[in-house]
C-alpha cells in the first residue's frame, strides 16, 4: 500500500472514479480482515449506549485487567445498567456484508476528511482501530431487548442471555409501490427493481448489469435501507 497517500491525493484532486476502484483494491484484503473480526470475533458490552453513573464510579475495577471487566460486572448488584455483551454474528444482528460495506463508507467519509499534507495509511488506520459500525446506535441496542443472546467467555463456553421481550405492534410489509416510493433517483429505482426479481444478486452483479462501480451500489443501498426503516 505505498502508493496509497498518491492515490487518495489524486482522487481528491481530480475525483475520478477509476481511482476509487484502484483504492478498493489496495485496502480489499484490509477491509475482510477488519469486517470478520469485527462480525466474528468481537464482543460488544451491552451498555455500550447506556452509561450508568454506578458504572463510571465503580471502584471494584481499579487495577482489575480489561479482560475481566465482563466477569466483575456480571456479578455486580449495584448496577443498573443492561449487562452482558452481543457479537453480531453469533447473535444474528447482521449479515457479514453489512458490516463490510459500513466499513467502506467509513472510509469513503475518511478519504474526504484528509488533509493531503499527512500521511493516508496512518490516518486511516488510526481511525479504524476502534471502528464501531454505525449501524450500532441507542435503537440498535435498544431492539436486542427482543432477542435471545449469547455470551462466551474467555473458555470458548456459551450461556444464553435471556432478555424479557416488550410488546410491538407489528407493521404489515410494504407493497412494491411503497418501496420504490423512496427512490429518489433512477438509479436507486433500478436497484430496488433489481433486488426485488433477483433479492440473491450481489453488489457486483448489479454494479455489472447497471454499468457502474461496487462502491457505489454499496452506497445506494446504504441510503435505501436507512430510508425504508420506517417499514421495519
Amino acid at each position: 500500500m505505498l502508493n496509497l497517500t498518491n492515490l487518495v491525493k489524486e482522487y481528491k484532486q481530480t475525483k475520478n472514479k477509476q481511482i476509487i476502484e484502484q483504492i478498493y483494491a489496495e485496502l480489499k484484503v484490509t477491509v475482510q480482515q477488519k469486517a470478520k473480526f469485527i462480525y466474528y470475533h468481537k464482543w460488544y458490552p451491552m451498555n455500550l449506549y447506556h452509561p450508568c453513573k454506578y458504572c463510571r464510579n465503580c471502584n471494584k475495577l481499579n487495577d482489575i485487567p480489561k479482560s475481566e471487566y465482563s466477569i466483575i460486572c456480571k456479578e455486580c448488584n449495584i448496577c443498573k445498567c443492561i449487562k452482558g455483551f452481543f457479537n453480531l454474528k453469533k447473535d444474528n444482528l447482521c449479515e457479514y456484508q453489512d458490516v463490510e460495506n459500513d466499513i467502506w463508507l467509513e472510509i469513503l467519509r475518511n478519504i474526504n476528511n484528509f488533509d493531503i499534507t499527512k500521511d493516508f495509511n496512518t490516518y486511516l488506520f488510526s481511525c479504524l482501530w476502534e471502528f464501531i459500525p454505525s449501524f450500532i446506535t441507542k435503537d440498535f441496542i435498544k431492539s436486542l431487548s427482543h432477542k435471545s443472546l449469547i455470551q462466551e467467555d474467555e473458555e470458548g463456553n456459551e450461556t444464553q442471555i435471556d432478555i424479557p421481550e416488550e410488546q410491538e405492534e407489528t407493521k404489515p410489509k410494504p407493497s412494491i409501490q411503497e418501496i420504490l416510493k423512496v427512490c429518489k433517483t433512477d438509479i436507486e429505482r433500478k436497484v430496488c427493481k433489481l433486488l426485488l426479481e433477483s433479492p440473491n444478486l450481489s453488489q457486483e452483479e448489479l454494479a455489472e448489469k447497471l454499468g457502474t462501480y461496487q462502491m457505489d451500489i454499496s452506497r445506494i443501498i446504504n441510503k435505501l435501507r436507512k430510508r425504508l426503516k420506517k417499514f421495519v
